[in-house]
């Protein structure tokens, strides 16, 4: 082996000592299917992925360490947990998701056999989580997150945005030393944004000046989620209105006032925008693409896409491609 060759090697070893390292775990044969697959940053943030099948009906516990506030995304089967000696509990269904701060005690969940759990965890470091409200909030804004996300359980569903990002997390495998934490920290920070602007939109970011009740403003927001969860396929406003049990009037009014627009409007420009988002990051092509957003005919997505881009998606597609 000629000296370049060393060089190389030791490189390369270099590179895979320095980036992210991960950790996973079988589910023991005799318990059931599945394994829990795990990353740290360089931050201590902990990204896990758990996919457990049980044979048997089974109580886990253990403490929830009080040094991190934890996210937890339920992709499939619901489950509860309470803490031990308490008689409060919490649950979540899928498509749900919560956050909260550990409280150092320990909790009691429990499986039921045969039955797909999925679920996605980011566990941040309190000391990182307040580091982060510092440096990027004022004092009062500051005051409302903590209030919010550290004195209970918030639950929010999980919206397309999420989920991709938590896909997304997984690519860091594709770089290796440093890029590989730059990658999976860009990536936590994004989906740490995207959270708080749906669990917190409420009570932070609507203006004060807006004359809705909180009941109304909830039922508006679930509105928003049901949307963007049926982009393609949008409710009308008036199934809206029955399903998040308020009168179009009402329902039409606060959407204008808490999301800035009227829903049709807030409908078109969100496809558009997925739309935007293929284009660059698939290889679907226009009419394809026109019909995963909701749109039966590619010319109308078209001329919808030019007037809020500017150009028709083809030549917007090979803009992105060189940058332009």
């Amino acid at each position: 082996m000629t000296q370049r060759d060393n060089m190389l090697n030791e490189l390369y070893s270099e590179l895979i000592m320095n980036s992210p390292q991960t950790f996973t775990m079988e589910m023991p044969a005799d318990v059931g299917n599945g394994r829990i697959f795990q990353t740290t940053t360089k931050r201590g943030v902990i990204l896990s992925d758990w996919q457990m099948n049980y044979f048997s009906d089974i109580n886990v516990q253990g403490i929830n360490s009080d040094e991190y506030v934890q996210i937890m995304f339920c992709l499939n089967e619901g489950v509860s947990w309470g803490v031990m000696n308490e008689c409060n509990s919490v649950n979540i269904q899928k498509g749900e998701s919560c956050i909260y701060k550990g409280h150092g005690k320990t909790e009691c969940v429990c499986y039921i056999k045969d039955r797909d759990f999925s679920f996605k965890c980011m566990k941040i470091p309190m000391s990182y989580f307040s580091m982060l409200l510092t440096e990027y909030f004022e004092v009062q804004e500051i005051q409302a997150y903590k209030e919010k996300l550290l004195g209970g359980i918030s639950k929010v569903n999980i919206t397309p945005s999420m989920e991709r990002i938590l896909a997304e997390t997984k690519e860091f495998m594709h770089f290796r030393g440093g890029l590989g934490y730059l990658y999976l920290e860009a990536k936590v920070l994004e989906l740490l944004a995207v959270y708080l602007s749906e669990i917190l939109e409420l009570d932070i970011l609507i203006r004060n000046d807006i004359l809705i009740s909180k009941t109304e403003r909830i039922s508006v927001m679930e509105a928003k989620r049901i949307i963007d969860s049926q982009l393609a396929y949008a409710p009308s406003c008036e199934d809206l209105a029955k399903q998040v049990q308020l009168s179009i009037s009402k329902l039409t009014k606060g959407f204008s006032n808490i999301v800035g627009m009227p829903i049709h409007t807030y409908i078109i420009d969100q496809r558009l925008t997925r739309g935007a988002q293929l284009l660059i990051e698939s290889n679907l092509n226009i009419s394809e693409i026109a019909a995963m957003i909701g749109y039966s005919k590619p010319s109308n997505f078209s001329a919808a896409f030019k007037k809020k881009y500017g150009v028709v998606p083809k030549l917007y597609k090979e803009m992105q491609r060189f940058n332009l």
